[in-house]
């Protein structure tokens, strides 16, 4: 497998760190998780098409995660897409779909019934909703799926991804929490979400210190999350979805490093990670 991080940032706008987004790829199959601001751009970058992307799961429904689903799907269909799109997601998501599917509904039917295109497979949406737990194979990938801990958000995500012996966790957006220790275990990489203790000093009338408090405490800190690597004995950690996306990043290895035993990856836009 490989992993591909098309967006490491956070809500706060940067276009050097898109909105949150990884693509899984093997020899067969091309799995999304998530579809945060700039995916579409991203994967062309890459020289992806979204015609080919077998499934996306969605880790939680917060708009950094989810705003451009309806960019990958119009853009789907202008790249020939074939097939309906196959999406994976928390409860609710079925219900997020249809409006967002329904918001575009006019201008759909306007840009189908002119153009006259010979498919509109893209725009047909297979929803599955999660239960607490399972798994789910996409061709020769197998994804195991488990609740994580972010409150006050009700329903959150992260996912272990495996073929051919290699394990690949992704935690979604979380505060350590039992499911993920436990479901991480020995992989070889964890890619994990990180609140840069230090970093947002700044209060103002929009920002205040509550705000501060609340954002970190439903993520895991830079000085929790070596050892959450630690605990799960995971070959190689990869953080992400940094807040701030602006940041000492010395700094931060140093801290991680010091419970993890070792470096962290501290992911860029575009990078890739073999597995």
């Amino acid at each position: 497998m490989e992993l591909t991080l098309l967006g490491t940032g956070c809500p706060s706008v940067d276009h050097k760190r898109f909105g949150p987004s990884n693509l899984i790829t093997s020899k067969k199959t091309k799995v999304l998780v998530d579809c945060g601001s700039g995916i579409t751009q991203r994967l062309h970058q890459l020289k992806v098409s979204s015609a080919d992307i077998d499934a996306l799961f969605f880790t939680h429904l917060h708009s950094d995660h989810a705003v451009d689903l309806y960019q990958l799907i119009i853009s789907s269909w202008h790249s020939y897409r074939t097939k309906p799109w196959k999406i994976y997601g928390p409860k609710g998501t079925k219900k997020f779909v249809t409006k967002i599917m329904a918001a575009w509904a006019d201008e759909r039917k306007l840009r189908i019934s002119y153009e006259a295109r010979a498919t509109a497979k893209a725009f047909e949406m297979d929803v599955i909703e999660f239960k607490t737990s399972g798994n789910v194979k996409i061709k020769d990938i197998n994804v195991k799926y488990f609740e994580v801990d972010h409150k006050p958000v009700k329903y959150a995500y992260g996912f272990c991804f495996t073929n051919k012996n290699k394990k690949l966790t992704i935690s979604g957006d979380t505060k350590p929490c039992e499911n993920l220790m436990k479901y991480a275990q020995k992989s070889d990489v964890l890619l994990h979400e990180v609140f840069i203790e230090g970093e947002i000093i700044k209060t103002n009338k929009m920002r205040t210190k509550k705000t501060l408090h609340n954002v970190k405490s439903y993520h895991t800190t830079s000085s929790e999350v070596g050892k959450v690597a630690f605990i799960t004995q995971s070959q190689r950690l990869v953080l992400t979805h940094f807040v701030p996306t602006q940041f000492n990043k010395g700094r931060l290895k140093n801290i991680v490093k010091k419970d993890f035993g070792k470096n962290p990856i501290i992911a860029e836009d575009l990078m890739k990670i073999k597995i």
